[in-house]
């Protein structure tokens, strides 16, 4: 009598080297994808950010110059893409050191989350002043462009601004 013996054989648990390469590769892909959108997400979020700033502040110092009965000078830096906040008239001025969301009176865009934002142009009747007199009103209207794509637009008297 012939006894037969036979080897159960247990089938492989897991994956080969090769199937788990390929979902590696396909998961990089489809991560290379989502970062390369969520940095044009992140670019015009930070740019709509930099804008609710500078219009922001532009309203707050006309209000300030209304409320104080005094001169509040917006004085923009196209080099260090930043802008100062001064109190006073022409040739008797003082930063404003403690004016929200500013670092000892300067707004900067050079670093941070906001390092992307680029103020490329000012123009206040030949000036990169924005100047408010005492009861709110603007010396010199003109304009702010941001990124070579946004334009802040200030009316002259009114200080009203549009963005375009």
């Amino acid at each position: 009598m012939k006894v037969w013996q036979t080897k159960i054989r247990m089938p492989n648990r897991g994956f080969t080297m090769v199937e788990l390469i390929i979902t590696m590769c396909i998961i990089a892909i489809f991560t290379a994808i989502a970062m390369t959108r969520s940095d044009i997400g992140t670019n015009n979020f930070n740019s709509q950010i930099a804008l609710d700033q500078i219009t922001s502040d532009i309203d707050l110092a006309q209000s300030i110059a209304f409320a104080k009965n005094d001169t509040i000078t917006i004085v923009f830096s196209v080099e260090d893409d930043n802008y100062k906040l001064y109190t006073g008239p022409d040739g008797n001025r003082s930063i404003i050191n403690d004016f929200p969301g500013s670092n000892n009176g300067v707004i900067s865009f050079a670093s941070g989350r906001l390092a992307s934002i680029d103020i490329n142009s000012i123009s206040f009747n030949n000036s990169n002043e924005l100047q408010f007199l005492p009861l709110g009103n603007v010396k010199n209207g003109g304009s702010i462009q941001i990124n070579s794509t946004t334009t802040i637009t200030i009316s002259d008297i009114t200080g009203k601004w549009s963005i375009n």
